[in-house]
C-alpha cells in the first residue's frame, strides 16, 4: 500500500515539475523501464488534466465576457509580442519546450489558449512529454549512478 502511494505521488510531481522528475523517480530506487514509464503516465496525466482545464475556462471566459464584435482591437506590444511568438514558433515549439522549460502547467494552458482547436495539439504535447522522458530518463540513469 506505501509503494503504491509513494508511485502515486511520483506521478503527481510528474505531471507538474516534469524537468526533476525523471532523476526524483530513479533516484528514489526504480529501474530505468520504471522510471520511465512513471514519468510518462505522469506527463500525459499533466498535459491532459491542464489543456482541457485551460480549454474550458478560455471558452468559458470568452462565451461568458466576449463583446458583440464591433469593438476595434488594439495592438499593444504585449499582444505583437504574442502574436510573434505563435507565427514563429507555432504548436511544435510550445509542445517541445513545455515539459522543461515551461513547465507542464504553463506550455498546455498556452496551448490551450492559441491552439486549442488545433486537432494536433494534444498529440504533439504527448509526443514532447514521450521525447523528453526518454532523454531525460537516460540522461539520469547513465549520470545518476555517481550520486548513489
Amino acid at each position: 500500500m506505501i509503494e503504491v502511494l509513494r508511485i502515486i505521488g511520483l506521478i503527481l510531481f510528474s505531471s507538474v515539475k516534469f524537468l526533476f522528475a525523471p532523476s526524483t523517480v530513479y533516484l528514489s530506487g526504480y529501474n530505468y523501464w520504471q522510471t520511465l514509464l512513471i514519468t510518462i503516465v505522469g506527463g500525459i496525466l499533466g498535459v491532459t488534466v491542464f489543456f482541457y482545464t485551460g480549454s474550458a475556462i478560455f471558452s468559458f471566459i470568452k462565451d461568458r465576457f466576449s463583446t458583440s464584435g464591433t469593438a476595434r482591437k488594439t495592438f499593444s506590444k504585449k499582444n505583437r509580442f504574442i502574436i510573434r511568438i505563435k507565427a514563429s514558433w507555432g504548436i511544435l515549439g510550445v509542445a517541445m519546450l513545455s515539459p522543461c522549460l515551461l513547465s507542464i502547467p504553463l506550455g498546455s494552458l498556452i496551448a490551450a489558449r492559441y491552439f486549442r482547436y488545433d486537432r494536433r495539439t494534444l498529440p504533439m504535447l504527448i509526443g514532447a512529454v514521450v521525447f523528453w522522458s526518454l532523454l531525460l530518463t537516460t540522461a539520469t540513469a547513465l549520470i545518476g549512478p555517481l550520486f548513489e
